[in-house]
């Protein structure tokens, strides 16, 4: 895991280092944007390992998300951004399988990375994102801009964020969790 992390992260420096010099930097007034959303995600089925074999049920519930970009790079054709996202997801059930499994649990995931915009000063500007972070589970007993105005525009986009499993004091047949939300939002560009 760690050979491919570092892989991949070669792999982007690469790309930034060969793709860097062909765009042309441009001074632009708005360099920033932040985006609110409210989604949701689809209720996931998990299989239990041990005790005993089996599966447990997790809910679909509302995201909540928060993104920041910056602009480090603008072309006509292409713009560049380092971004932050964050999602929560404020409560997720749980059907468990066994007594042991918690009832429900929230979980907030932090994710910086890189956004490539095709064509940014166009009214729908189609991006791409890749970037890894942070997941935060709590437990107890939620892919394009439209601009509307110079400054607002709307945003939907599906994200997913691949995480370690949420601790359901059993053992899930998989080491990893995909965490798929689609949201909408309104962008404030600056």
């Amino acid at each position: 895991m760690a050979r491919l992390e570092l892989s991949l992260r070669l792999l982007v420096f690469l790309a930034l280092g060969l793709l860097a010099p062909t765009f042309p930097v441009l001074a632009s007034a708005q360099s920033n944007d932040i985006t609110l959303s409210l989604g949701g995600i689809a209720a996931q089925s998990r299989t239990l390992r041990s005790p005993p074999a089996g599966s447990t049920q997790i809910s679909a519930d509302v995201s909540l998300g928060a993104n920041y970009g910056h602009g480090l790079l603008h072309a006509e054709f292409a713009a560049l951004y380092a971004e932050i996202q964050f999602v929560a997801l404020p409560n997720r059930s749980v059907t468990p399988a066994t007594a042991i499994v918690p009832q429900n649990y929230a979980s907030l995931y932090v994710t910086p990375g890189l956004r490539l915009k095709v064509l940014p000063r166009a009214r729908l500007s189609p991006w791409v994102a890749l970037g890894g972070g942070y997941a935060l589970y709590e437990q107890s007993a939620k892919l394009s801009n439209y601009q509307l105005f110079r400054l607002f525009g709307l945003r939907g986009e599906v994200r997913d964020s691949v995480s370690g499993n949420p601790n359901l004091n059993v053992a899930l047949s998989s080491s990893t969790q995909h965490n798929i939300v689609a949201s909408g939002g309104i962008s404030v560009h600056f």
